[in-house]
């Protein structure tokens, strides 16, 4: 059975909704759009704050959680 297909914006937005369940999240902790004020389109990455090993494995996980259950389609800009 295919996954669902959400935009760049939605993976985002579902990935920030997931970070204060994991364990090793501290308030602040948050992935955006790289580069910053670009859209699912013309977005080249994501980038975190902080950019730190803490904040990458907490990341990573929430990253993984969402990739399992959905398909990111980069070619579409949809907002959450």
């Amino acid at each position: 059975m295919s996954k669902p297909v959400i935009s760049p914006e939605e993976f985002i937005a579902e990935v920030n909704k997931r970070l204060p369940s994991i364990g090793g999240y501290e308030t602040g902790m948050r992935v955006s759009l790289y580069p910053e004020g670009s859209n699912g389109v013309t977005a080249s990455g994501y980038s975190l704050e902080p950019d730190t090993i803490e904040a990458r494995a907490v990341v990573g996980t929430a990253i993984s959680q969402v990739l399992f259950e959905f398909d990111v389609n980069p070619h579409i800009s949809r907002e959450s």
